[in-house]
């Protein structure tokens, strides 16, 4: 079994670095490697022009001692045929195994056989057949050593010029390699470090407006992937706490609703009682019509008593979150009824809802958005006003709700934080600051939103917008 090595995201830095300066450090060493080749081949190629300027002045002299037979010349030639073979020899120390070495040693040769020829030539006193054979000879070498001279500084200038050439490419292969290194480097850190931070910031601002999505973990084997786990398991503890914080929110509520419900009880149980009485004390007058009217009102009011428990007993119990099909006038209606003792005697409250308006909803969820929406705009109304709901489709597929009060409106500046928990403009003990809160979250997992519009002194409308059809879950 293979075992695979997980690097740490310090260790996948260091390891691109290490290989960039490697890199570059490479190239560095070929291209010195090619400088100094070249440095040496100016060095050769200087003593080849100088071989090949001292082979001229010997040749110079030798046509002086063939046409004045001077002992100067003829001295002043051996001198520079010296100089050339010292010449020769400091090139093929230089050279070594190099690919003028053979031509160098040819050109030795030469020199040697020419300044033979110029030994035997001196010793002369008569220019007769043996004479001219030599002068003919001594020519022919002389020639063959230039040509061979300028053969040598002409295959070092190429060479020269094929480095220079190749020092070119190089360089261009180099840069090539070095901008695409710096390019993919980038890169590499984007898609390994700054794409998961990314992620993790845009998830953020989404915890900060209230969605609790967790995000792609991106499989980077590194400290990277640990933090997106992270992040997910923080995602997950975030929600949990949060549904503590709506369910505590919602014991506040009906800790504030049993009251309205006592009281919202006591009027049916005092008409039953009352029934029932007027029923035992006429039960002996035998009239069946008057008994069957009170049997009736019991009943009724007894109708009464029960949906305004189970009103309660609904909105108080636990459920998982889950999208059905409901009517929202349905939904507004028990929400009323709940929080009826919540709201003063002059404020009348206007539902302009259409009794066919469905969409799915969690209605237990939605019963809580309406009760905190109604109590606060309840709360905002000083003296005698209105709060109205309406609903409507638009074209876009959506359902839009606004419930509108006449109480003092909110300032500007507070309109921004209503959403935020624990946020609230009551006075220390009289609201949490959870209510819009949970509201908001609410609406968000409807895959919805809702917004406030509203002046100081001329009330606040609060606008939900919710989609007609079932969006899968974030």
């Amino acid at each position: 079994m293979f075992r695979v090595f997980r690097l740490n995201l310090r260790s996948k830095v260091m390891i691109i670095l290490c290989c960039y300066i490697l890199g570059i450090l490479g190239m560095g060493y070929v291209s010195n490697d090619d400088l100094r080749t070249t440095e040496d081949k100016l060095a050769i190629l200087e003593l080849a022009y100088s071989l090949n300027n001292i082979i001229l002045e010997a040749r110079r002299y030798e046509k002086n001692f063939l046409l004045y037979n001077e002992v100067e010349a003829f001295q002043e030639n051996q001198r520079y045929l010296a100089q050339t073979t010292s010449t020769v020899e400091e090139i093929l120390a230089r050279s070594g195994k190099l690919k003028i070495s053979p031509m160098l040693k040819e050109l030795d040769e030469q020199v040697v056989a020419y300044k033979a020829s110029m030994d035997r030539l001196s010793r002369l006193k008569t220019r007769d057949g043996e004479y001219l054979a030599i002068v003919d000879n001594l020519r022919d070498q002389g020639k063959k050593m230039t040509d061979l001279s300028e053969t040598l500084v002409d295959f070092e200038r190429d060479q020269i010029h094929t480095i220079l050439t190749l020092l070119k490419k190089q360089l261009v292969t180099w840069s090539t390699i070095a901008v695409a290194l710096g390019i993919v480097m980038p890169l590499l850190m984007i898609y390994r470090i700054f794409r998961p931070l990314v992620v993790i910031k845009n998830a953020t601002a989404d915890i900060a407006l209230g969605r609790f999505n967790s995000i792609e973990v991106i499989n980077t084997r590194d400290e990277m992937q640990q933090v997106m786990e992270a992040f997910n398991t923080m995602v997950r503890e975030l929600e949990r706490r949060q549904d503590q914080l709506v369910q505590s929110k919602k014991l506040s509520s009906i800790g504030t609703l049993t009251a309205g419900v006592a009281h919202q009880l006591n009027n049916p149980l005092n008409n039953i009682s009352t029934s029932c009485q007027i029923a035992m004390s006429e039960l002996t007058s035998g009239d069946p019509e008057f008994l069957m009217r009170m049997l009736k009102n019991i009943d009724q009011e007894t109708l009464r008593a029960r949906d305004v428990v189970k009103g309660l007993l609904e909105f108080s119990r636990v459920q998982e979150f889950a999208l059905r099909p409901a009517h929202l006038s349905d939904v507004v209606k028990r929400s009323i009824r709940l929080v009826q003792s919540q709201v003063p005697a002059d404020v009348d409250m206007v539902v302009r809802i259409p009794e066919d308006l469905m969409f799915p909803m969690d209605p237990q969820r939605m019963q809580e958005v309406f009760i905190n929406l109604i109590i606060n705009a309840a709360q905002s109304i000083q003296g005698s006003g209105q709060i109205r709901i309406t609903a409507w489709e638009d074209e876009n597929d959506e359902v839009i709700v606004e419930v509108h009060d006449t109480g003092l409106g909110i300032a500007p500046e507070v309109q921004g934080r209503l959403f935020d928990p624990f946020y609230t403009t009551k006075e220390e003990g009289q609201g949490t600051g959870l209510g819009l809160s949970v509201v908001y979250g609410i609406i968000q997992k409807h895959h919805g939103n809702i917004t406030v519009e509203s002046m100081p002194g001329r009330g606040a409308s609060f606008l939900i917008h919710l989609p007609l059809k079932t969006q899968a879950e974030p």
